[in-house]
């Protein structure tokens, strides 16, 4: 299933209703899709997945592949070096499991057996965490963030991985519980720049292997030009799984 157009126009404005809501104006042409790479300045977050956290073959060869297509299609691949991976799983980690706690709290005190066993331990992390250890995430945050924007300064959108490993069956709990950590989404959840995660090619097993794409503050306009760049050029929109 190929990306439908009308949807960010559909997503993008002001509301009124949700306090976090930026008031910015953004206008979507669908057009703007189909302009390919030519002109893009792609950032190649290589480090992830070489040696913060060193992904199988499989996975680095599909997103050689990416950077390969995109360049071949009119887009400058620069190198992009960030803080460690590590810094922005742990700090995002702190945050996320606080917050939760926070709101999860009452719940888990009162009804804990209404919890999953996965989703209560996850959740139960964040009763050990102090009030300092919060603060200094937060800060490390701020610090992450403009390393962030720092590196934007030099190109339009970033690619690097998103899982490290090819998926598993999600049935299959020990591999599930091996291979789901092993992930590079943390820096973007824990920054707020928009980004994406789509089909980068398909394992040996035939199971898809994915790309990530970032891009600036309310730049998804870009995001999704590059986007659908690598999806014309990979024919990703053109694949399906085995069966359907």
């Amino acid at each position: 299933m190929g990306f439908n157009p009308t949807m960010p126009q559909a997503l993008a404005g002001h509301d009124p209703r949700d306090p976090g809501s930026a008031d910015v104006r953004r206008t979507y042409a669908a057009a703007e899709l189909e302009r390919g790479a030519r002109g893009l300045r792609v950032g190649f977050v290589r480090q992830f997945h070489v040696t913060d956290s060193p992904a199988e073959p499989e996975v680095a060869a599909a997103l050689e592949d990416v950077a390969r297509a995109l360049a071949a299609d009119g887009a400058e691949l620069r190198d992009v070096t960030l803080p460690p991976l590590g810094e922005f799983t742990a700090a995002n980690a702190t945050i996320m499991y606080a917050e939760a706690w926070a709101v999860h709290a009452p719940w888990l005190r009162t009804r804990p057996g209404d919890y999953g066993r996965l989703g209560r331990q996850r959740l139960l992390a964040g009763a050990f965490l102090t009030a300092g250890d919060y603060v200094q995430a937060q800060r490390r945050r701020t610090e992450l963030i403009a390393a962030v924007e720092e590196a934007f300064r030099d190109v339009d959108v970033l690619l690097c991985a998103s899982a490290m490993t090819p998926p598993c069956r999600i049935d299959d709990a020990e591999a599930f519980a091996r291979t789901n950590a092993r992930h590079a989404r943390a820096p973007f959840n824990l920054t707020g720049h928009p980004a994406l995660a789509m089909l980068a090619g398909v394992s040996a097993g035939g199971l898809p292997l994915s790309v990530q794409f970032a891009g600036h503050y309310f730049g998804e306009a870009t995001l999704l030009r590059a986007a659908r760049a690598w999806e014309r050029a990979g024919h990703t929109d053109q694949r399906h799984p085995p069966g359907l």
